[in-house]
């Protein structure tokens, strides 16, 4: 009996001993070894949010870049249309300037050429000596009776007596106006060059002639037509000072105010065409002068 109590002991210590062996073995796996960490492999890489983020970005930048670019090609291409319409514009006013310079020049052309025949009609009358009829007819003077009869001298013969000096005036009278004529042809066919040396030549020979005044009137739109303004302006003004009953006095005065328009002397012009408005009221030269005055207005604006 005491053997078998104690054989029973020895198989219990023995199970005992072999469940705390299992045990020991067993729970190690749950207890989560050191080995287990070390020996885990990592879980594959998630993908990259933030450079999934960046690229979709990118898409939507390139986007609104291309769509910028294409409207700004779209302005681009509606600012050169309404350039090649302002260019358009631009040269049919410019057109329309040079119409109403060409009509202007022709006018002062048609305007000098009457006077010319008309000073030249007068010029020919003071030229040519006044006679009486009967003289011309050599017709005898009724004398007293027994008086011995004396013949009119012919007017040829009066004229020598007084010297040659209507014979020359006579023959200087053509001579000026072909010279006149000759600078006044240059000018309206445009030789503005030749047309300002046959002036300047005229004016030498001729400086105290009746168409002394129209000549440096001429000689002034001929520099003005060849943008020499200065030497415009000088024969513009020498008609003013020294010729103030001249016909072109109206006209000196406004070409004067547009020459220094033309040199950037706006305020010189100004007060200029405002006296031509005041002076020559209800005239052509009075419209001009007003038309280039609201100019002068929305160019300071």
């Amino acid at each position: 009996m005491r053997g078998w109590q104690v054989y029973v002991g020895v198989m219990v210590l023995a199970a005992a001993n072999l469940s705390l062996t299992t045990l020991a073995h067993g729970a190690a796996p749950v207890v989560n070894p050191p080995s287990s960490i070390v020996s885990v492999a990592p879980p594959p890489a998630a993908p990259d949010k933030v450079a999934t983020l960046e690229a979709r970005v990118a898409k939507l930048e390139l986007l609104l870049q291309s769509q910028v670019l294409a409207d700004m090609l779209v302005q681009l291409t509606k600012l050169q249309e309404e350039t090649q319409r302002l260019n358009g514009v631009a040269e049919l006013h410019a057109h329309e300037i040079d119409g109403i310079n060409k009509r202007q020049r022709d006018a002062y052309l048609d305007i000098d050429r009457r006077l010319r025949e008309v000073e030249k009609g007068l010029a020919a009358r003071e030229a040519s000596p006044r006679v009486d009829s009967d003289m011309e007819k050599g017709a005898v003077l009724s004398v007293p009776s027994g008086t011995p009869a004396v013949v009119a001298s012919p007017p040829q013969a009066s004229a020598s007596a007084k010297g040659s000096a209507p014979a020359i005036k006579a023959l200087d009278v053509p001579r000026e106006q072909v010279m006149y004529q000759r600078a006044l042809d240059a000018l309206k066919a445009g030789r503005h060059d030749q047309a300002i040396t046959d002036f300047q030549e005229f004016l030498v020979q001729y400086g105290k002639s009746d168409f002394a005044s129209n000549a440096y009137y001429w000689l002034g739109e001929a520099n003005y037509a060849t943008r020499r303004y200065e030497a415009a302006a000088t024969h513009f003004r020498k008609i003013i000072e020294a010729y103030p009953d001249s016909n072109k006095i109206a006209d000196s005065r406004l070409k004067l105010g547009f020459t220094h328009y033309e040199m950037g002397e706006r305020e010189q012009a100004r007060k200029i065409l405002n006296e031509v408005v005041s002076l020559y009221p209800n005239t052509r030269a009075a419209q001009l002068a007003n038309e280039r005055l609201q100019k002068i207005k929305s160019d300071s604006r």
